[in-house]
């Protein structure tokens, strides 16, 4: 959703060409200046109400039968019901680590020129109509898996990394339900997914195929049942992609192998940039080096937040953006895996690599390999002592934002969602999160989506900052975690349930930015944070 002449285009069809905008002044509000005057919101906010009641209007006319009740999926994992403070067991890390390619035979050639179907699209922005088709295959589009014990006994987490824009936990489950029975096997108490959201490789989430002819045969086909969806996501891709991951999980489980783990960062502070006040994010390059005991190769499970837009994201190139060239950078000095942070609005800052008549990719090379040289350059380490504890809880988030009622509505996303209220388009969306421990000083949130780091770090705009003019007040993640650990952020895990904004910054659904338009929800932030303290409640 990067391109705003599209959003905007689609938006005003969507309004019916609604003369919203007519008497409302032009420019958005900086929010690092705080709100526009009285009048000029009171404008603004009068608009939004007319383009989102329209836009609820549209998405009530679009037949959907959901449960009122949900049923917990045999699918979500809880993880583990007892944690421990102190080395059990083995007492003893073992990892295991696998990759593999997620590009079907016979969509590109030799050349890498895209040769396959029509009905495959390119991830990254909205097409309302058209058709958004490769052109070309630039690297690749990879599943890296980590599997890590802690010989406690207590069971495997396992943690996958998909090269692509987004996965709904729709999909997640579908990979699970892959691995019942082998899970079973291996003891495998926390089976996570998540993805890096390049904005550059085959649509995994369904919202990236042409609109128009969804809003009329997604309508028809819920009605009557006759075909399944439309939407951006190939189903043999799907399927190809389902198998692939499940496959790479059974392979590092399978390639576990006792060893020491280290833990150490990089300032990267340079390379990143926040695009929305107030500023606040994660400067650093977190790397977890695994050493196999029996000399083989070392394993690094690197966590670092910014979008991945090198490409941009109207482009048909398929490429894995600069996580691909950080990999090329380390070369066979490790096995790589990169999980996503909390980006809300954090992108990389090319300006350093920057050039006259430079193109995307003269900046996202060299961003990578600079990237990959600041993780080789770490030096300083701690060990993290052999102790692993995890849990998850799922959790229902209210729907509010118009274009994600219609998108889940019409199955664009196959989310997994309830009725909320006896008529009228009004849903949840049922999403979890998780709290993991690793050592005595660390420890993990796992992000349903794209959040803003300040849940996480704390800050946030002042009253006079923000645009409703109140202050949100919370406990900032890092406050709740058990003996003071140091909190890191695996974004975009085992959903994409959009963007995670500060309720009291929550602006105009499209005069304002792209994160606003993200937004499933205005409470999704309040409502993670409810969610996530009760799982750390459910620990002491």
């Amino acid at each position: 959703m990067k391109n705003t002449f599209t959003r905007r285009l689609l938006t005003a069809i969507l309004s019916l060409f609604l003369l919203i905008g007519s008497g409302l002044p032009a420019a958005a509000a900086d929010t690092a200046e705080g709100p526009p005057p009285k009048f000029d919101k009171l404008l603004y906010d009068a608009g939004d109400f007319a383009l989102k009641a329209f836009a609820n209007s549209v998405a009530a006319l679009m037949p959907l039968n959901l449960p009122r009740n949900y049923v917990q999926s045999p699918d979500f994992y809880t993880g583990m019901s007892r944690f421990i403070d102190k080395p059990e067991g083995k007492k003893q890390w073992s990892l295991g680590y696998a990759k593999a390619s997620l590009i079907p035979n016979g969509y590109f050639d030799a050349k890498g020129s895209y040769v396959g179907k029509n009905d495959v699209f390119v991830g990254g922005g909205i097409m309302f109509a058209g058709r958004k088709t490769p052109t070309k295959l630039l690297d690749d589009q990879a599943v890296r898996v980590t599997a890590l014990n802690d010989g406690s006994g207590r069971g495997t987490v396992v943690l996958a990394s998909i090269d692509g824009y987004a996965l709904s936990s729709t999909d997640v489950r579908r990979i699970r339900a892959r691995l019942r029975s082998f899970a079973k096997e291996k003891n495998i108490v926390s089976l996570n997914v998540g993805v890096l959201h390049q904005h550059s490789e085959i649509d995994t989430l369904g919202m990236n195929g042409p609109l128009l002819p969804a809003l009329f045969l997604n309508a028809f086909g819920n009605l009557t049942g006759l075909y399944k969806p439309y939407s951006g996501k190939n189903s043999a891709f799907m399927e190809n992609l389902y198998v692939t991951v499940a496959g790479a999980v059974k392979s590092a489980v399978t390639d576990m192998r006792p060893g020491k783990l280290y833990y150490g960062t990089a300032d990267a502070a340079p390379y990143v940039r926040d695009k929305r006040p107030p500023m606040v994010y994660d400067k650093n390059l977190h790397r977890f080096r695994f050493v196999p005991d029996d000399g083989t190769k070392e394993t690094w499970l690197v966590n670092f937040s910014a979008h991945c837009t090198g490409l941009g994201a109207d482009g048909r190139i398929v490429s894995g953006d600069y996580p691909y060239y950080m990999e090329q950078k380390i070369g066979r000095r490790a096995n790589f895996q990169m999980i996503q942070g909390a980006q809300l609005a954090i992108t990389y800052e090319s300006s350093p690599f920057w050039f006259e008549g430079a193109t995307r990719l003269d900046t996202i090379v060299p961003y990578g390999h600079k990237l990959g040289e600041l993780l080789i350059g770490i030096k300083k380490e701690t060990p993290v002592e052999p102790i692993l504890n995890v849990r998850h809880m799922e959790y229902r988030m209210s729907v509010d934002n118009p274009l994600h009622l219609l998108f889940f509505r019409m199955q664009m996303i196959e989310a997994t969602c309830v009725q909320r209220g006896a008529i009228g388009p009004a849903m949840d969306l049922i999403t979890e999160t998780g709290y993991m421990e690793l050592g005595k000083s660390l420890a993990v949130v796992f992000a349903p989506g794209e959040i803003d780091p300040c849940l996480a770090m704390g800050g946030g705009l002042t009253a006079k900052q923000a645009w409703n003019g109140k202050e949100f007040k919370f406990t900032p993640m890092k406050e709740q975690t058990r003996g003071g650990r140091r909190l890191l952020v695996f974004g975009i895990m085992n959903d994409h349930s959009g963007y995670y904004i500060l309720p009291n910054d929550v602006q105009n659904f499209v005069l304002f930015g792209n994160e606003e338009v993200n937004a499933a929800s205005s409470e999704a932030s309040a409502q993670l944070l409810k969610t996530y303290g009760e799982l750390i409640k459910s620990i002491k």
